[in-house]
C-alpha cells in the first residue's frame, strides 16, 4: 500500500524531509530540487554526531520456543492417512472418467489445485489436460464460453503446455476491444482476468484481457454483485492466484468450497484430512528448527536484531511446499534465519570498518577468519559458517551433490552487496536505479535461499554445467524472481528504512533519478514487477535450462513476497503476518 508521504532532498538546509503527497510540490526541473549524488538526512546526521549505534525498533518474537514445542502431536494422524488413502483413490477415478465434460473436468482440476491436493495428482492432472483437453476440436474448445476458455488457458498453461492468446480473440468485437456484453458474466470476467496474469513479454491481447476484466469486475462490485462471489472478485483483484502463496489459498477455499451447491463431497474431505495430516508435518519440522535456532543463541546474545524463525519458516513453507520437501524447507530457513540476523548486522548495528571486516571474513571463508572479527560478530560469523557447512554435509548424504563452493559462494555475493549498500548509506549517496536494483536484487537474499533448494530438489542429471551457470550468475528465472523479491520488499519498508537514515531503496533512487513523485514511482515499480512475472511465466512453459522442480520453487519464492509484504514489513513487523501463519501452521481444520 501506497505510503502517504514522500522524501525529498532540501538543499537549504541539507537534509531529507518528509512532505505530504498532497502538497503542490516545485516543478521536477526546478533549480530548487536539483539531481544530487549525495543526501545528508537529518536523523542519520545526528546519529553519525552521536556516535551511537542504531536500532531499528523490531517488534518483538510472538511466537516463543515453548509455543513451538506445544504444537502438534495429534495421535489422530494415522488414522487421517488411511481414510485419506480411500479417498485418494476415488477422487482419481472422478478424474479419469470417460464419461466427464471438458467443462466439468477443467473445473474438477481446478478445485483440486485451489483444495491444495495438485501434488497428490499431478502425473493424472497433466495425462488428463493432455488426453482430453489439449485435443479439443474448434466448437468443444469454445463450448462454455468466456468462463471455460479462460480457464483451459491458464490451466494449460500453469502445466507446461502451450497454447496461444489468440484464444481470446472470438470474445472481440467489430471495433477490436473485447465484446461489452461480457460485462455482465462476472464469472467468466473472474476467469479471463485470472488467465491474464499467465502472459508472456509481448501478449498484448493478454494484457488488454486483464485491463478490460479488471475494469468490468470494479465496476460490477460498485453495483453489486452476489455476496460470495463479490468476495472472491474482491480478492482477486487485489492479488491474482497465480500470484498468491498456494498452500494459504488452499487453506481460504475449503471454507468458501464447503458452501457451494455443486461441491463433490468427497474431494472436500480429502482436502480437509491432507491439510491436517501435512500441517501435523510442518509443526515437527519447526520444532526441530526451533530447537536449532535456540542452540544457535543469536538471538539471545544480540539485543538489536530480528527473532523471526516462525516467520522465515512459513516464508520456506511458501516456497517448497510438497511435503516430501521438508530437508528444502530447513534448509531454507536456517539460511533466511541467519539472513535476517546478518542484515540486521549491516542494515542497523555494525560500523563500516567492521562490516568490511565482515564481508572479508565472509569472503575467505575459513574458521580462522573470525580471529579478526570484534566480538559480537565472532558469534554471527561462526553461526553462518557451521550452519552453511552443515546444510552442505545434509544435502551431500540425501543427494551425493557436492555444493559447499556454491553455497559459499551465495553468501559472499550476498555480503558484498550487503556492504555496498552499506557504503551508499554511510556515504549519504543515492545510486542511479539501475545500479541500485543490480546490486539489491542480489542483496534480497533470494540466490541463498535458491542455491540450497537447487541442489535438494534437482536429480543428478538435473546438475548441469547451464543450469549451474544460470543459478550462480543470476540468470532468467532466478534474476527475475530474486529482483520481484526485492521490489516487493522495498515498497514495504522504505519508510522504516529512511526513518533511521538509510538513503538506499528502490523507491528513493528512481524518484531522484527521473524527479517523480511517490505515487508514481510505486506505479512504475509495479510494472517492474509485471514484466518480470511474464519473463518468468514464458520460462515455466518454453525450455529452461533450470528443472521444472526447481522453476516452481523459484516462482514460489516470488508469490510468498507478495504475501509477506502486502500489507507491509511482514518481517519487521510480525503482526502482519500472524492470521496467515495460524491458518497454516497453528489451527487444525476441524473435521467431523
Amino acid at each position: 500500500m501506497a505510503t502517504q508521504n514522500l522524501w525529498l532532498w532540501n538543499p537549504t538546509q541539507a537534509v531529507c524531509t518528509r512532505v505530504p503527497l498532497s502538497t503542490k510540490l516545485a516543478q521536477k526541473t526546478s533549480p530548487a530540487y536539483p539531481k544530487v549524488k549525495r543526501v545528508i538526512c537529518a536523523e542519520s546526521s545526528q546519529i553519525a554526531e552521536q556516535n551511537t549505534r542504531r536500532s531499528a525498533n523490531y517488534k518483538p518474537n510472538l511466537w516463543n520456543y515453548q509455543f513451538l514445542q506445544s504444537l502438534g502431536n495429534d495421535p489422530k494422524v494415522k488414522k487421517l492417512e488411511e481414510r485419506a488413502s480411500e479417498i485418494e483413490e476415488e477422487v482419481r477415478h472422478m478424474m479419469t472418467s470417460v464419461d466427464i465434460e471438458p467443462l466439468s473436468l477443467l473445473e474438477l482440476i481446478d478445485d483440486v489445485q485451489r483444495l491444495g491436493l495438485t501434488y497428490k495428482f499431478e502425473e493424472d492432472i497433466v495425462k488428463a489436460l493432455d488426453e482430453k483437453i489439449v485435443l479439443l476440436n474448434e466448437n468443444q474448445k469454445h463450448k462454455g464460453g468466456v468462463h471455460a476458455t479462460a480457464l483451459r488457458f491458464r490451466l494449460l498453461r500453469q502445466h507446461g503446455f502451450e497454447i496461444s492468446q489468440d484464444v481470446f480473440k472470438n470474445f472481440k468485437d467489430k471495433e477490436g476491444g473485447f465484446d461489452i456484453e461480457l460485462k455482465n458474466d462476472v464469472q467468466g470476467l473472474l476467469s479471463l482476468y485470472e488467465a491474464s496474469y499467465l502472459g508472456f513479454e509481448g501478449e498484448n491481447l493478454l494484457d488488454e484481457a486483464r485491463l478490460f476484466s479488471t475494469t468490468q469486475l470494479k465496476s460490477n462490485l460498485k453495483e453489486g454483485v452476489n455476496t460470495k462471489l463479490a468476495e472472491q472478485v474482491s480478492h482477486a483483484l487485489e492479488l491474482p492466484y497465480h500470484r498468491r502463496v498456494h498452500r494459504l489459498e488452499a487453506r481460504r477455499y475449503i471454507d468458501i468450497y464447503e458452501p457451494k451447491e455443486s461441491h463433490h463431497q468427497l474431494l472436500l474431505e480429502l482436502a480437509k484430512l491432507d491439510f491436517n495430516m501435512v500441517q501435523s508435518q510442518h509443526q515437527k519440522e519447526l520444532q526441530e528448527l526451533s530447537r536449532w535456532w535456540r542452540e544457535m543463541g543469536l538471538t539471545n546474545k544480540l539485543d538489536f536484531v530480528r527473532d523471526r524463525l516462525m516467520e522465515v519458516y512459513f516464508w520456506a513453507l511458501g516456497m517448497a511446499p510438497h511435503p516430501d520437501l521438508s530437508e528444502c524447507r530447513k534448509a531454507i530457513t536456517k539460511m533466511f534465519g541467519l539472513v535476517t540476523i546478518i542484515d540486521d548486522v549491516y542494515d542497523v548495528y555494525g560500523t563500516l570498518d567492521e562490516l568490511e571486516l565482515f564481508t572479508d571474513a565472509v569472503e575467505r571463508w575459513n574458521v580462522d577468519a573470525v580471529n579478526t572479527l570484534p566480538e559480537y560478530m565472532k558469534l554471527c560469523y561462526l553461526a553462518l559458517y557451521n550452519a552453511v557447512n552443515d546444510t552442505t554435509y545434509s544435502i551431500l548424504k540425501e543427494k551425493g551433490h557436492g555444493n559447499l563452493s556454491y553455497l559459499s559462494k551465495s553468501w559472499r555475493e550476498l555480503c558484498k552487496a550487503f556492504i555496498q549498500e552499506a557504503k551508499w548509506s554511510n556515504n549519504k549517496i543515492i545510486p542511479g536505479f539501475r545500479q541500485y536494483l543490480e546490486n539489491a536484487s542480489v542483496s534480497s537474499s533470494g540466490v541463498t535461499l535458491l542455491v540450497p533448494s537447487y541442489f535438494l530438489v534437482c536429480q543428478q542429471q538435473d546438475i548441469t554445467d547451464q543450469a549451474l551457470e544460470s543459478l550462480t550468475n543470476f540468470r532468467g528465472i532466478v534474476r527475475s524472481s530474486c529482483t520481484i523479491f526485492r521490489l516487493c520488499n522495498d515498497l514495504a519498508t522504505s519508510a522504516d528504512e529512511l526513518e533511521r537514515g538509510e538513503t538506499t531503496n528502490s523507491i528513493t533512487s528512481y524518484m531522484h533519478e527521473n524527479g517523480t513523485y511517490e505515487e508514481e514511482t510505486r506505479e512504475e515499480l509495479s510494472i517492474l514487477i509485471d514484466g518480470e512475472w511474464k519473463k518468468m511465466n514464458q520460462e515455466r512453459v518454453l525450455d529452461s535450462a533450470l528443472p521444472k522442480s526447481f522453476v516452481e520453487i523459484a516462482i514460489n519464492m516470488a508469490r510468498v513476497s507478495h504475501c509477506t509484504y502486502q500489507y507491509g514489513d511482514g518481517l519487521g513487523r510480525p503482526d502482519y503476518t500472524t492470521n496467515n501463519i495460524k491458518l497454516l501452521l497453528v489451527d487444525p481444520l476441524p473435521i467431523h
